[in-house]
């Protein structure tokens, strides 16, 4: 296909005025309409706390006690060489459960645990879940709370 480059320049007229005006804000809208639809492509997160967090050494956690740990919503226990890890989101709607003298009270509702989170009054069903404790190289304890264990889970404090 040959180029004709002794073609005559256009004068510019108003119907073609309108029409190169046209496709400006034609292509204008384009890229406004993809730039809208591209951001599909990237999800929009709202990341949490990471699924494990390290707790510290075991000596932080005296015998009978019961640490609760707020930002993530995780109580540790310790009796004798054992320590646990349990979830205070309450298993009726996901209120925050909050320590009391004979385990952990829901606010939203009235649900009560026991120390060990089994459900002592309802309306939730299901007892609090219990998390994962393992050692890190540092000699610290870390939970992951993306394993859930049976009520009664404990980690065994060596030494």
């Amino acid at each position: 296909m040959a180029v004709d480059y002794n073609r005559e320049k256009q004068e510019l007229t108003r119907r073609n005025f309108l029409s190169l005006g046209g496709y400006v804000l034609g292509g204008i809208a384009s890229l406004g309409a993809l730039g809208f639809v591209g951001r599909f492509f990237w999800p929009n997160v709202a990341y949490g706390p990471p699924s494990k967090f390290n707790i510290g050494k075991a000596s932080n956690y005296p015998d009978g006690a019961k640490q609760n740990i707020a930002d993530q919503k995780v109580s540790i226990i310790r009796h004798a060489n054992k320590i646990g890890a349990i979830s205070m989101v309450c298993q009726h709607l996901g209120c925050t459960v909050a320590a009391s003298a004979t385990g952990y009270d829901c606010p939203c509702h009235g649900s009560k645990y026991d120390d060990m989170g089994n459900v002592t009054h309802g309306p939730a069903q299901i007892a609090l879940y219990w998390f994962d404790i393992s050692l890190t190289p540092s000699g610290d304890l870390e939970v992951d709370k993306s394993k859930k264990l049976l009520p009664g889970s404990y980690y065994t404090v060596q030494g």
